[in-house]
């Protein structure tokens, strides 16, 4: 054990080093890719980078979106709206820089479908983050996520950046507000994968009363309403359809629900043996398996960290209201990419077993707080 409150055990993981290269060689060659501008991404990928690069320009074609136009107003305020380039290395780098911190003290608990969900992350991060995007500035919210200390102050100030952002760029962030408060004080009574899911389900019923009573439209009114222009597009390759052709808000809750699981088992994205859409659902499957392993393998010690709960709840807050409002898996995807360094943080928590795959060195180094040595160093060993 060191001063600095590290339990030191690399003596007996000789690959921790030969991951912690792996891992930063394919940060610094991401970096280069995006500082030569993103090569041989599709167009499709880009239509909000360019819309967003257009607003920051001064065009003021687009007000009535008032998202895009704070969007782009920010890059403009702050020097980048002919600077793509340097835009792109912001998103990249603040990103980097949420897996670092997630990852810390975590890289030596990475088995070999760990390492490949890292480096599916930082694809994902070029080509969503790595350009001008409005999911840079979830960025931030996932940072105070990560903050180490205990108490009240830092739930509120994650609920106040989770406020900003609702008011300047996304309304239906209120939503995940109260999903995260709903999930932590779940959480607070115990926590399993079956509770998770059905907490999950029955935030959906809650919505689905609170769109129907105070908004007047179904559960799925949303994302209907923007498809119904958009089907038939040749770039909407993924759109979300009705499940079930259901009226009413027990149909519109069922489709809803089914969405929420084929985002952890994206059979929609199998169904189509496209080579990128197997990867991309590969990746997510792999990527929920792996979360949900880790709560229901998740120790008492890993609980009482005050991050662990802020993770959960906030993955978990998200993924549900995505589920009501996201229309199609690509802008799922998309916006789920600020959140994969949490997710990973969680799966990499400690040590786990993945059919042999995942399987870590006998060692790591684990960077615990002080005040958590001990039961840590038990949660590492066990």
């Amino acid at each position: 054990m060191t001063a600095g409150g590290a339990v030191d055990v690399r003596e007996v993981d000789p690959d921790r080093t030969v991951k912690q290269v792996l891992v930063a060689l394919l940060l610094v060659g991401s970096a280069c890719y995006v500082l030569l501008g993103s090569p041989f991404i599709p167009a499709r990928f880009l239509y909000d980078s360019k819309k967003i690069a257009t607003i920051a320009g001064g065009y003021q074609g687009y007000d009535s979106d008032k998202s895009f136009s704070t969007v782009g107003a920010i890059y403009r305020a702050l020097g980048l709206a002919d600077q793509p380039m340097w835009a792109a290395m912001l998103g990249y780098v603040l990103f980097v820089a949420v897996l670092l911190l997630s990852l810390r003290g975590r890289i030596g608990n990475a088995g070999l479908m760990s390492l490949a969900l890292i480096a599916g992350a930082i694809v994902l991060a070029v080509v969503y983050v790595g350009t001008y995007s409005k999911d840079v500035f979830v960025l931030p919210i996932a940072l105070i996520a990560l903050w180490r200390r205990r108490g009240l102050w830092p739930e509120l100030v994650l609920v106040g950046a989770m406020a900003y952002y609702a008011h300047e760029f996304r309304d239906y962030w209120y939503l995940v507000i109260g999903g995260y408060i709903g999930f932590r004080v779940v959480m607070a009574r115990g926590f399993s994968v079956r509770r998770m899911i059905g907490t999950a389900l029955a935030a959906l019923v809650v919505l689905s009363v609170v769109f129907q009573n105070y908004l007047g439209v179904e559960l799925d009114f949303y994302r209907t309403k923007v498809n119904e222009v958009r089907i038939g597009d040749v770039d909407t390759r993924t759109l979300i359809e009705p499940f079930f052709d259901l009226e009413g808000p027990v149909g519109s809750l069922l489709n809803s629900a089914i969405v929420l699981v084929t985002f952890a088992v994206p059979l929609p994205l199998f169904l189509r043996l496209s080579p990128y859409y197997l990867v991309v659902a590969a990746f997510l499957l792999v990527l929920w398996f792996m979360f949900a392993r880790a709560v229901h393998l998740s120790s008492a010690e890993s609980r009482t960290d005050p991050r662990w709960a802020r993770l959960v709840a906030l993955v978990l807050s998200l993924t549900v209201v995505q589920s009501v409002f996201e229309p199609d898996y690509g802008s799922y995807v998309r916006h789920l990419t600020p959140m994969l360094p949490l997710m990973l943080a969680v799966i990499l928590w400690r040590p786990r077993t993945f059919g042999g795959l995942d399987t870590p060195a006998s060692g790591t180094s684990v960077e615990v707080p002080d005040d958590d040595v001990e039961a840590d160093v038990r949660a590492a060993i066990r």
